[in-house]
């Protein structure tokens, strides 16, 4: 153990640990600040090297330099001149000394070089993400500059502007590199632009194409096999193959076009907006405006988390969520009916939300509202439940078992469970608007504003069980026992409200029938 503050000892330490070829990356970025910064550690450090040279010139090993060998025939050995081996071990230890302090330097003399270059946007808004400049290991954030060189995001979703006034959503994970205020290449990842007039001509190159702006809002896709996908949303757009021979493609709205990886063939593909975020900001909207007015206990809007973990209760009663990726390689966010939605897996990738605690109904009456979207139908799939196992919780709400039709449970005050469901499956890939109403007596369940099943129930259990689950159920008290939540929702939920109150059937509908935005949104 080195001596505490002594950087002479640390070099000692790290040197030997050198010689014994046992030096880390680390420990060598260690050595060369120790060198640099401290004038006895330096002194230390040359004295190391005067000694080993010696000992090189005494017993003539000199690592890998190799010398001749005298010929059998001769009656004695070739000598070299002393002071030549003396000069040539000082210099094989001196460039090994020098390319520790090069590997320890390097990332500072490429951060210098990167703050030295011209700046050319600026980050707008990192959420959940991790923006840094590639090799450097330097992280960028909200209002940071953005000068020419690679970037790497790891996590979440990064908003950049550049000064021509293009502003691009870059979602993780990425690579790509800043060229020039109108030329980015992106190597990996998902980026939707949206392009002003005095960014007409803005150009991303991908592995096979550039792809040129003629004042337009698009999304560009690079998979991990080099291929590239290109959807156009407003506008047109030129993307041109690089391969001997192959014509470009002109796209204009609502048209995109997928570019082989190995051979850079274009093939028109169906442009799917519903896959790139394009804002992080939600709309201001008629809906989200009119679930707010009937006072809501909490509501989620799902959206995108600056910290990439909070999901955020827009009710005001600040009763947050904690967002578990799972195994989710992309951030858990995609384009909702209205904004962002809370993107999902199903058992394959088991990401959900759960929310610790919120106000459970006391006077027997709730009701919840949401949009969601199913990609398929896991068995017991949860939209938003307050039950688990080995605790009371009061209400089920998701699809049945493997039959897949929407439905709910609820734990009545007399401990009887009540449950009513829908009799065929639920629709796949359509956003749906589901509810469910209890108010003490009757049970009703209702889809796109109909009602499409009702029974009765005996008022509301005083629950045991704090948490809600988002697109699972949580584990409860048993949690323990089993390996955690369950009934993973395989697709996206948007918009979700509880209410300690029974909303009607005609506000249901209303609620169903207020879906035009009085803002941009992020999908149609």
């Amino acid at each position: 153990m080195s001596e505490a503050g002594n950087p002479t000892t640390e070099v000692d330490e790290l040197l030997a640990t050198f010689l014994d070829d046992e030096l880390s990356d680390d420990q060598r970025r260690r050595l060369a600040e120790l060198v640099q910064a401290d004038p006895a550690a330096r002194t230390r450090y040359l004295d190391h090297c005067r000694m080993h040279a010696s000992l090189a010139w005494e017993h003539g090993v000199l690592g890998d330099v190799g010398f001749p060998e005298a010929p059998e025939e001769a009656s004695k050995v070739i000598e070299f001149p002393r002071p030549w081996i003396r000069r040539l071990a000082v210099a094989a230890i001196l460039v090994i000394g020098l390319e520790i302090l090069w590997q320890g330097m390097r990332p500072t003399l490429r951060r210098n070089a990167w703050m030295a270059g011209e700046t050319v946007g600026k980050v707008n808004r990192s959420a959940g993400g991790d923006l840094a400049v590639a090799g450097i290991g330097h992280s960028l954030n909200g209002g940071d500059a953005l000068r020419l060189g690679d970037y790497e995001l790891t996590h979440g979703f990064a908003e950049i502007e550049l000064q021509n006034g293009v502003v691009a959503l870059v979602e993780s994970p990425a690579r790509f590199k800043i060229e020039s205020a109108s030329l980015l290449a992106l190597y990996e990842g998902r980026l939707s632009a949206a392009v002003p007039a005095e960014g007409v001509g803005f150009t991303v190159e991908t592995p096979n194409a550039e792809v040129i702006d003629h004042g337009t809002e698009f999304a560009i896709e690079v998979t991990e096999d080099r291929s590239s996908e290109v959807h156009v949303f407003q506008g047109e757009v030129e993307v041109k193959p690089i391969g001997a021979g192959i014509d470009p493609v002109r796209l204009l709205a609502d048209q995109a076009t997928r570019l082989d990886g190995e051979s850079s063939e274009p093939s028109g593909i169906a442009i799917a907006p519903d896959r790139f975020l394009r804002a992080l900001d939600e709309p201001r909207l008629n809906y989200s405006e009119k679930i707010r007015t009937l006072k809501p206990v909490v509501y989620f809007r799902m959206n995108v988390p600056d910290d990439g973990s909070m999901l955020e209760d827009r009710s005001g009663n600040g009763h947050h969520g904690v967002v578990h990726r799972g195994s989710l390689r992309r951030p858990p966010f995609s384009p909702g009916r209205h904004g962002a939605a809370l993107r999902l897996r199903g058992a394959s990738r088991e990401a959900h939300t759960i929310v610790p605690d919120y106000p459970k109904a006391t006077n027997n009456q709730i009701s919840v509202t949401a949009w969601v979207r199913a990609d398929s139908r896991p068995r017991w799939a949860s939209i938003a439940k307050n039950w688990a196992p080995g605790e009371i919780g009061q209400f089920h709400f998701g699809l049945y078992e493997d039959h897949g039709g929407l439905e709910v449970q609820i734990a009545g005050a007399d401990g009887e469970e009540a449950q009513i469901k829908e009799t065929k499956p639920f629709p796949l890939t359509e956003w749906q608007h589901v509810a469910f109403v209890a108010d003490g007596n009757s049970l009703r369940l209702f889809r796109n504003g109909i009602e499409v099943a009702k029974g009765s129930h005996h008022g509301l259990a005083a629950p045991t069980l704090k948490a809600l689950g988002i697109g699972a159920k949580p584990a409860g008290a048993r949690r323990k026992k089993l390996r955690g939540p369950s009934g993973f929702w395989d697709g996206r939920i948007d918009e979700l409200a509880i209410f300690n109150h029974a909303l009607e059937a005609k506000t249901i509908l209303k609620l169903y029938e207020t879906e035009k935005p009085t803002g941009l949104v992020a999908s149609k």
